[in-house]
């Protein structure tokens, strides 16, 4: 494995919305993701959060490799981390828990929480959650459009 010590976060360009997108897309897969949105709004989306500032969009990477990305925000309860992907073939090789250590160190605000959702259905996330020291917070629970109650 590459040295992590070389991980850097670089801060999202609008040129890079597109890789965004294709990179969101494999999170909603493996999560996965209930209502799964079309590439092209991933990359609307993307770009209006890369450029309003309403998130802030971070890229990792080690020399010139594509670690994976982060979307955050500080919020009323600290700081929302809304995306956090590390690419497939990345995986279960330090590089997750290093990012994160990484936004810890040098983005995130010392002083205040950092909150996740993760998805039920997404158990190799929550278990990397967990494994890193994130503690159960909250369940969101949702009754379906349509949805008879019993």
């Amino acid at each position: 494995m590459t040295d992590r010590g070389a991980l850097r976060i670089d801060k999202a360009k609008s040129t890079e919305a597109d890789l965004l997108a294709q990179l969101n897309r494999q999170l909603d897969e493996d999560e996965p993701h209930p209502y799964p949105l079309p590439l092209s709004a991933l990359t609307e989306r993307m770009a209006r959060w890369i450029n309003s500032g309403e998130h802030e969009v971070l890229l990792f990477r080690s020399g010139d490799q594509l670690i994976g990305y982060a979307v955050w925000r500080a919020d009323e309860h600290g700081t929302y981390l809304r995306h956090f992907f590390i690419c497939r073939d990345r995986r279960g090789q330090g590089w997750g828990r290093a990012a994160v250590q990484l936004l810890r160190r040098e983005v995130f605000p010392k002083d205040r929480p950092v909150n996740i959702d993760a998805a039920i259905g997404n158990t190799r996330g929550i278990a990397f959650w967990h494994a890193i020291g994130f503690e159960d917070f909250s369940l969101g629970m949702e009754l379906k459009a349509g949805a008879a109650l019993k």
